[in-house]
Order: C-alpha cells, then sequence, then structure tokens
C-alpha cells in the first residue's frame, strides 16, 4: 500500500523500497498457504465427487429394495384408444377382453330458445344434483346472466354449473354437472306462479312427469273411496276365518287321494292301473283341489299374522244372503259368498256413497246457484249455507273430494303445459364387458379394482367392427433388468472416477489431488468385498452376483452376461426378491457399505471434514500473516521517512553554511 509522498528532496521512492522489502518477507509465506489451501480445496471436490457417485449407487440400492421391485406387474394393452390400465402387485398375471360399451358422462339439460329481454322472477329454483340439493332465489325482472350467476354462485351448490349459449335465434340456458355418472342427475323445479317464465327453467324427466301425476291419481283414489276402520276390521275377520276352512279343505283333499291310493295298493293294482273306484276318488279329490282357491289369492287385506285361534275354531257357514247383499257384493271388499249376509246388511258401497255424494253435489249446486240468481247472497255465503245443512262427516268428504280434484287437475295441468328444459346429454356411468362374462361399471371413466389390484381407464368405445381390447399383465421383468444395469453402470462410474482421483498419469506425471490416499483403496475394496459374498438365504443357484451373469473385468469395472440375466428373470424371477431383498440381501449389504463410508461417520465423510478444517486453520494463518505484514509496512516505511527527514535537515546545515561563506574572491 502507499504510505506518503515519494521523497522531493532525497530522490528516493520510499512506497516502492518499503513494497520490496514486505514482498519479501510475506511471498514465501504466502506461497505456502496458497499451495496448502489449493491442495485441500481439491481435495475436499475429490471426496465431495466420489461421495456424490456412491450415494447415487446407495440410492438406488434403496428404492430397489423399498419398491418392491419383484413384485411389480407391467401391463400392456392391445388397443390404447380404447382402454389402458396399471396395476398393483396384487394383480393376478393373465392376459383379459374388454369390450367398452359406454363412457361415463356427466347430465346436461338446455332450456328453449329465450328472447333478449326476457325477465324471470320473482321466485325460487330448487335444483337437485343426485340426492343433493340447493336453491337460488331469482329477483323480479331478473335476466338470464342474472340466473346463471344465482345458480354458479349459490351457496351449498355440490357440483352443478350453469352457462349461457348464444343460439343463432337467442339465448339459451345449459346447466350441467361436473361429475359424470348416473347417480348423479339434474333435477329443477321453480316455485313461481303459473305462467311465470321460471316454469321453463325447470327439468323434469318424462318418467318422472308421468309418476307425479299417478302418484296424484293414486292419492286422489284413495281419499275418494277408502276402507273405514269398521270395513277393514271385518274385512280382516273374514280373511282369518276362511284360512281355517282352506286348511280343513286341503286336509280332506289329501286324505281322499291318500285314501284312493291305499285302496288301490290292498287290490292289488299297479301304477296307472288303479281300479275304478280309485280312480273316481282320486278325480273327487283333484277336482275339490283345483276348484278350491286359497284365501291368500281371493280375499282383499289378507295377512299372515291372523289370528290362528280364530281360525282353529271356525266352522265355514252356509251361504245367508238375500238379494240386496248378492246385488252389491260387487262392491264389498273381503265379499266370499261364505260370509254371513248379515255382515253387509247395513254396509254402504262406495258406488252407493259417491252417488249419495253427487246427488247432495248436484243439490247444493242447484241451491247456491238459486240463491245467487236470487240476489240474496253471494256464491261464497250461498255455498256455505249449503255445507252447514251437511253432516260434519259428509262435509268432511266433500270438502276431501274438491280438495283431491283441485290436486289432480293441478297435477294435470303441469303434465300437460310443461315446457321446461330438456336433456341434451344423459347421466351415464363408464361400463365395460370383462371377458364377455361380466359387466362392471363406474361413474366416471376409471373403474377401480376392475380385476383384484387392477385399475382400468376407458377411453373411447368398442367399434361394432373390431375385437376388444386386451390387456396383459406379466411380472415387470423389464424395470428389474433396467434397475440392474443401472447398478452396474452407477459402480463403474464411481470406479473410473476413484481411478482418476487417485492416480499419476503416466505421461505427464501429474498425480490426482486423492493420490496415495487410503481412502479410496478402502473404499473400493468394500464394495468388491460384497459384490464376492454369498446370501445365505437365497435359493442355491442365486446366492451371488456372478450367477446373475454379473463379474469383475480385468480393468476392475463389472460387466453383465446378458444371456444369463436373461435366464434368471425369465426362470427365477420369483426368487430374485430372496437374493436382492430383506434385511441381509444383496441391497441392504451395499447400502450399509456405502453408509460407513459417505455417512456423518464414515471415512470419506471423515477426511472431507478433516481438509475443511485445515483451511479454516489456513484462513487463521493468512489472517495472522496478514497482521505481520501490515506491522513490516508500517515500521519500514516510518524508518524511511525519519531518514529522509535526517537527510533533509543535513542537507539545510549544508546550505547556510555555504551561504555564510560567502562567494568565492578569485
Amino acid at each position: 500500500m502507499s504510505l506518503g509522498p515519494v521523497g522531493m528532496n532525497s530522490g528516493m521512492d520510499i512506497n516502492a523500497m518499503v513494497s520490496k522489502i514486505v514482498d519479501s518477507e510475506r511471498v514465501p509465506k504466502q506461497q505456502r498457504i496458497d499451495s496448502q489451501r489449493t491442495q485441500n480445496n481439491a481435495s475436499i471436490s475429490a471426496y465431495g465427487r466420489l461421495r456424490e457417485s456412491l450415494d447415487t449407487m446407495k440410492t438406488l440400492m434403496t428404492n430397489f429394495r423399498q419398491k418392491e421391485a419383484f413384485a411389480l406387474r407391467k401391463v400392456d394393452t392391445t388397443n390404447e384408444s380404447v382402454v389402458s390400465a396399471t396395476a398393483t402387485t396384487d394383480a393376478i398375471a393373465g392376459r383379459y377382453a374388454i369390450d367398452v360399451l359406454q363412457l361415463a358422462q356427466s347430465h346436461k339439460v338446455a332450456s328453449n330458445v329465450f328472447a333478449e329481454d326476457t325477465k324471470f322472477g320473482p321466485g325460487k329454483l330448487h335444483i337437485s344434483l343426485g340426492n343433493r340439493s340447493f336453491s337460488v332465489d331469482v329477483q323480479s325482472d331478473s335476466r338470464l346472466k342474472d340466473v346463471v350467476n344465482g345458480i354458479n354462485s349459490a351457496k351449498g351448490n355440490p357440483g352443478v354449473r350453469a352457462s349461457v349459449i348464444n343460439d343463432i335465434n337467442g339465448p339459451r340456458l345449459i346447466v350441467a354437472a361436473n361429475q359424470s355418472g348416473e347417480e348423479n342427475k339434474i333435477q329443477i323445479h321453480s316455485d313461481a306462479p303459473k305462467g311465470s317464465t321460471l316454469k321453463q327453467l325447470e327439468y323434469k324427466t318424462l318418467e318422472q312427469r308421468v309418476k307425479d301425476l299417478e302418484k296424484a291419481r293414486s292419492q286422489a283414489q284413495q281419499l275418494i273411496t277408502p276402507l273405514t276402520p269398521e270395513q277393514q276390521k271385518i274385512a280382516g275377520k273374514v280373511a282369518e276365518k276362511l284360512e281355517t276352512a282352506a286348511r280343513a279343505v286341503d286336509q280332506s283333499v289329501a286324505d281322499e287321494i291318500r285314501q284312493a291310493a291305499e285302496k288301490a295298493q290292498s287290490d292289488g293294482s299297479t301304477a296307472g292301473e288303479l281300479p275304478d273306484t280309485a280312480v273316481s276318488a282320486v278325480a273327487d279329490a283333484a277336482k275339490k283341489a283345483q276348484d278350491y282357491v286359497r284365501p291368500e289369492e281371493r280375499i282383499p287385506g289378507w295377512s299372515e299374522t291372523a289370528s290362528g285361534t280364530l281360525l282353529d275354531s271356525y266352522q265355514e257357514p252356509e251361504a245367508e244372503l238375500d238379494q240386496s247383499a248378492i246385488d252389491k257384493s260387487g262392491d264389498v271388499p273381503g265379499w266370499s259368498n261364505t260370509a254371513s249376509g248379515t255382515l253387509y246388511d247395513s254396509y254402504v258401497t262406495p258406488k252407493e256413497a259417491q252417488a249419495k255424494l253427487r246427488d247432495k253435489l248436484s243439490q247444493e249446486e242447484a241451491e247456491i246457484e238459486s240463491a245467487v240468481r236470487s240476489g240474496a247472497m253471494t256464491p261464497e255465503e250461498a255455498k256455505a249455507q249449503e255445507r252447514a245443512k251437511l253432516s260434519p262427516e259428509e262435509r268432511a268428504y266433500i270438502e276431501n273430494i274438491e280438495k283431491v280434484q283441485s290436486e289432480l287437475q293441478a297435477a294435470q295441468d303441469a303434465f300437460d303445459a310443461y315446457q321446461g328444459m330438456s336433456e341434451v346429454q344423459a347421466a351415464q356411468d363408464a361400463k365395460v364387458m370383462l371377458d364377455g362374462v361380466a359387466t362392471l361399471s363406474s361413474n366416471n371413466n376409471v373403474i377401480e379394482n376392475a380385476i383384484d389390484g387392477v385399475d382400468l381407464t376407458v377411453k373411447g368405445k368398442t367399434k361394432s367392427n373390431q375385437p376388444p381390447a386386451e390387456i396383459d399383465i406379466e411380472y415387470d421383468r423389464d424395470t428389474v433388468r433396467d434397475d440392474i444395469h443401472q447398478f452396474v453402470d452407477s459402480y463403474n462410474q464411481f470406479y473410473q472416477l476413484s481411478k482418476e482421483l487417485s492416480n499419476v498419469d503416466p505421461q505427464t506425471g501429474e498425480a490426482g489431488p486423492l493420490a496415495g490416499d487410503s481412502v479410496v483403496r478402502n473404499a473400493d475394496s468394500r464394495l468388491k468385498r460384497v459384490f464376492s459374498s454369498q446370501i445365505r438365504q437365497a435359493p442355491e443357484n442365486l446366492k451371488s452376483l456372478t450367477e446373475f451373469g454379473i463379474t469383475t473385468t480385468r480393468q476392475g469395472t463389472l460387466e453383465i452376461n446378458e444371456d444369463m440375466l436373461t435366464r434368471q428373470l425369465n426362470n427365477n424371477f420369483d426368487k430374485l426378491g430372496d437374493f436382492f431383498g430383506g434385511r441381509d440381501g444383496f441391497a441392504k449389504r451395499v447400502e450399509d457399505a456405502i453408509q460407513n463410508m459417505t455417512g456423518v461417520t464414515g471415512s470419506l465423510r471423515t477426511r472431507e471434514n478433516s481438509m475443511v478444517e485445515q483451511n479454516r486453520r489456513l484462513d487463521g494463518d493468512q489472517e495472522s500473516l496478514n497482521r505481520r505484514m501490515d506491522t513490516l509496512e508500517q515500521r519500514t516505511h516510518d524508518k524511511f521517512l525519519a531518514m529522509q527527514d535526517a537527510t533533509s535537515k543535513m542537507q539545510s546545515q549544508l546550505s547556510g553554511m555555504m551561504n555564510a561563506l560567502g562567494p568565492s574572491n578569485g
């Protein structure tokens, strides 16, 4: 560094002289530090490269052991555009034929075309996706895009997406499920007045609409002509008693057939040659059995839980029906010719009740019309007055009829006036035929565990003029072969690297950074001992690498005899795991050997750390040298400055003396 100006009077270059003195002291020491640091850095780099190479081999062996390579399955398909498959270790090797009958698809419905300025609401849309549902409030004068936004942002929407398609004739609403499968069907119902445009956003299948209508009709029929509790009791008692009669008839028939057979046997007749008396008895019994109709086939309200006590004491009576009972028999629930006519004398059939009610309704309508025409009262007042004349039972029954008729008419109107959305894509599962016998399905296009351990992904339907796609499942020999090749290659890479770092170039005489280092030789020796050792738990013909065709060349690298390896893969694939796998298998031994070299306390790691520590000490030597040189430089510079000052003073004194003597007189 520059400590001051060059001496002006003496003409000395103090900085240059100081630098030369300091450098002569620094250079030998600095060269020693730099040389040692360079050597250490080269060794650290070399150890790091060896460690990375060995760790690569270790990782290969770890993966080879842990992924159960010898249990992996390989899957091939003859038509990837139709089906692909993946297999786990549970899959059974074999060939399977796959016919893809249909792909899974999501449900999609579309509305009719609307005018651009069509407004919807007020009202509410109830939308369901399978068994999950949500609701959307539609405000007054909403546009189609507002309905779309309401559906898509609705809280609890399980996966229904709406959008607007701009048809050339106007916008349409499209509502689609984002999940495929038959169980994810869309249904849309609207709460809105009749004639509201919201009704055009409903979606029900024709089957559902018919079902709703039939349900309304069934409810109407049940409300109009139900059995009273007393009628149900009568029908139940008749059913109970008739079962006892049936038992008696069954026993009678059986007894007559048995008696006929015994008589035939006593007469010495053979099969097919019964005497006329026996034939007649059997024929009579058979006719009784044929004519007999069991109670469960002819009694409404039949129940298997009927009381056995009543049945046991029942004796079927003769008919005691009068003509009136016979006339109404077709309308009486639980009717039987064997039932007592006294049960029916006071019974009013549904037809009779309806006829009477119709008469009352006609009379009521006439009275109401007369009262309204005369201006005496309003229709509502006149109706209330006429209803007051009826008994509570009659009034309740008429009101039921009116309610049912209203609901039935509403259901019929809804069926006839349906103008809602239509289906453009059905919800359906993926379906495949396996080996022509088993049908498999899934709500998406992945059929998991279609075969034990095999997942199928269907991509397209099998064409009618093409054979089924076939999938082959077999041991994944190619992957194991690749793993073995990678292991051999990784060792050879390590071996070549170790020679490069530890040898001396015979042509240049340049030594590698680890020349003469015993750690390198020991690392290779340790691996070679593992390679040559036998695995005790392995089968007799698979105890060492040489039996796989893996041997050491004269150059020290490994090589593979492909024919021997192929034979072992083909003939003993299911036994290879006994050699490579397990806690004491070949792969684990290689892992342990490398861990002892590259682990935290391993030989290579220890030597590498030693070099790093030496560099830290060199850093300290460098700092100490820098401090000494700075002190030397300052001290030397100060000395030169003092000498310069002394010289200047001497020159000044000499000049003064010369001036005092004056000029010479000569």
